[in-house]
């Protein structure tokens, strides 16, 4: 396979991933401030920790000078400027898929086209709460969709590989960056209320989609190891990280028929690294805290994505 289509396959799928992610943090942000009776959800401290998760401060604060509603979902959702907004992240998505499209499902081109003219007609100061979650809702629709053509109508050769790759390192990175973000979080006093903590968990659950499986397991027991364990180490759950890890080193060793050979001895060397770190059964039995493991995920795909450019000659894009 030619690298440039190879590269165009890996950020399709890292994009649209990472504006599904965003979309779906806005989205469960939204809903806890229409259902949460928590009085101080919704502060700045609260977007502030939206920022974190799914961007740069730094970058944030050039252009605004406070973390709210309206700064937060215009840099995330519709900001031209923010290289990871949805309107950004869909825009390349949809550039990669023009270059590729002899080789796409067409209805998977389709997808990425309509969401893009789509989003482009959205004028967020004229959207309020509701309409705004429908709106991004439909994003994480068409998602699914986009996954489904794939998953119904690719062949698995090394186009679907690249793919993989691309979706299962985001789904990790991201995971790993939330939850740094949200366990650490200090609400001791606000969560003397089952009510706040239970909604909490659940935005939590929700913006990494695995709010419904996590129910079907556990009941409605919000127990922040569990659910920590949960979205780390169970692979049954498909959007886990340990999940996540399988799928890129399974994809690793399709693509290399089963070999090792010279040239991806690095990206072998960090894919079994990450896989490593992952073969824990409880967030009780890590070596060092959870803030410092989360850490080192995240540096750890950012050596594989890394590690995967250089191997079969990708194009480089921010890791954030």
């Amino acid at each position: 396979m030619l690298s440039r289509v190879a590269d165009s396959l890996y950020w399709i799928a890292q994009n649209m991933e990472r504006a599904d992610s965003v979309a779906k943090l806005l989205s469960a942000r939204l809903v806890s401030i229409l259902e949460n009776q928590d009085p101080l959800l919704g502060t700045e401290s609260d977007w502030k920790e939206v920022i974190e998760i799914a961007s740069d401060k730094e970058e944030f604060r050039k252009i605004y000078d406070s973390y709210n509603r309206e700064s937060v979902i215009q840099y995330l959702a519709f900001s031209k400027q923010n290289s990871n907004s949805i309107l950004s992240c869909i825009k390349v998505a949809r550039e990669n898929a023009k270059m590729v499209r002899e080789i796409l499902p067409i209805e998977l081109w389709e997808v990425i086209n309509d969401l893009y003219l789509e989003i482009k007609e959205v004028s967020f100061f004229e959207t309020n709460n509701e309409d705004l979650n429908r709106f991004l809702q439909s994003i994480h629709e068409k998602y699914f969709l986009f996954q489904g053509i794939i998953s119904g109508f690719m062949s698995r050769r090394e186009g679907y590989l690249f793919l993989v790759f691309g979706k299962y390192l985001e789904v990790i990175r991201k995971l790993a960056r939330t939850l740094d973000v949200y366990y650490h979080k200090k609400r001791t006093e606000r969560f003397e209320k089952e009510d706040i903590q239970y909604h909490y968990w659940s935005s939590v659950l929700s913006s990494l989609s695995g709010y419904h499986s996590y129910i079907q397991k556990y009941q409605a027991s919000m127990d922040p190891v569990k659910i920590v364990n949960y979205l780390l180490f169970d692979d049954s759950q498909p959007r886990s990280a340990s999940y996540g890890v399988q799928q890129l080193v399974n994809a690793f060793q399709v693509l290399e028929k089963q070999q090792i050979n010279d040239y991806a001895q690095k990206l072998y060397g960090k894919l079994e690294e990450l896989h490593q770190e992952l073969r824990y059964d409880s967030v009780k039995n890590l070596p060092v805290s959870l803030h410092e493991y989360c850490q080192k995920l995240q540096s750890l795909c950012d050596s594989v994505g890394i590690a995967i450019m250089e191997t079969y000659y990708l194009g480089e894009m921010s890791p954030t």
